[in-house]
């Protein structure tokens, strides 16, 4: 029982020893950070000390918004199906949402009666649009046609979908009115006369574009892609920590070009990844990503050096003193068993 008393009783002395070193260890490294503090209020101007502040707090707002809209995908879905549906010669000016309702709020106006005509026959036509009310026009200030309507959206709106699949399926009519497309001037040949019966009319020639045009991580701060366009290669310099096995790229590439792995999909980029650009007519494009990961500050690796020595300083300091202690009970105990007296 001797022996267990003495050894927990250097325990604790070897405990409370510690604690002092580590209190110490603090004191000094707030010091450090004071003194951190102070040479970087001395680095640069007053006027450039308040752009900080101020780019700072911009982008605490730009990730606060990036986050924002992450988490209501509804949103945009909307922004980018009435973007899609839009005609020309339509000018929104105020848009609400309203998702419990599955409605949507317009007003705006249009510059001439046929042109709002063809809106909201496009938007009758359209597969997420279920019923249109509220339906109302009028001559505005500006000798353009103002107008209200109220739309009833599919469920299916508010879900996640692709930019593609929100384009209206229906053609647009085109900009003349049936009136004016069935008057010619007289004595004119119509376009089915002139045109030869074994002559076709050219198909448009589809787009050769197959670039990245932009290649970033939505990390804090954001990683914004270096393209280099001659080598097809995007190095993406993430700050030091970062965990490049779970990194999601948001990518744009050339108009009616696809690209493959899709944006914002999970990737691994401990080993370089290929993104394949293909572009409407087909042909494609291999670009190939890596992550960089940026050196550790100089400050973190003074203070982990000096951390580090200093434990490696605490754990002999402890061991010598539990094996001080435990070695003198064992000596007084060993001098008591023998100076008592034998029988």
């Amino acid at each position: 029982m001797d022996v267990i008393f003495y050894f927990a009783v250097s325990l604790l002395i070897a405990a409370i020893f510690c604690y002092l070193i580590f209190l110490v260890k603090n004191g000094f490294q707030r010091e450090d950070i004071k003194k951190e503090i102070a040479a970087l209020e001395t680095v640069g101007t007053e006027q450039q000390r308040e752009e900080e502040k101020i780019v700072i707090n911009y982008q605490k707002k730009i990730s606060d918004f990036t986050n924002l809209l992450n988490n209501h995908e509804f949103a945009s879905n909307a922004f980018a199906f009435m973007e899609a549906a839009t005609m020309p010669n339509i000018w929104f000016k105020q848009f609400a949402l309203d998702e419990k309702n599955n409605g949507v709020q317009l007003s705006g106006e249009a510059d001439s009666m046929d042109a709002f005509s063809r809106q909201v026959a496009v938007l009758e036509k359209n597969k997420y649009v279920t019923n249109i009310a509220a339906l109302n026009s009028s001559l505005g200030n500006s000798a353009r046609i103002a107008f209200n309507m109220s739309l009833v959206l599919n469920q299916d709106i508010f879900s996640y979908l692709s930019s593609s699949r929100l384009i209206p399926e229906a053609t647009a009519p085109s900009d003349q009115s049936p009136a004016q497309q069935s008057q010619t001037p007289e004595g004119q040949a119509t376009l089915e006369n002139q045109t030869p019966a074994n002559q076709q009319l050219a198909s448009p020639t589809k787009s050769a574009e197959k670039l990245i045009t932009s290649f970033h991580l939505l990390l804090r701060p954001e990683v914004i892609g270096v393209l280099d366009q001659t080598n097809y290669i995007v190095t993406l310099n993430v700050p030091y920590g970062t965990d490049v096995k779970n990194l999601t790229p948001s990518i744009m590439v050339s108009p009616e070009a696809t690209v493959s792995p899709a944006s914002d999909v999970l990737q691994n980029f401990e080993n370089p990844v290929v993104y394949t650009v293909t572009a409407q007519d087909g042909s494609a494009q291999n670009y190939e990503a890596r992550a960089i990961v940026g050196s550790p500050p100089e400050s973190a690796k003074k203070a982990g050096q000096s951390g580090n020595s200093l434990l490696i300083i605490i754990a002999i300091a402890a061991v010598v003193i539990i094996v001080v202690i435990v070695a003198a009970v064992l000596f007084i105990l060993k001098r008591r068993k023998s100076q008592s007296p034998n029988f």
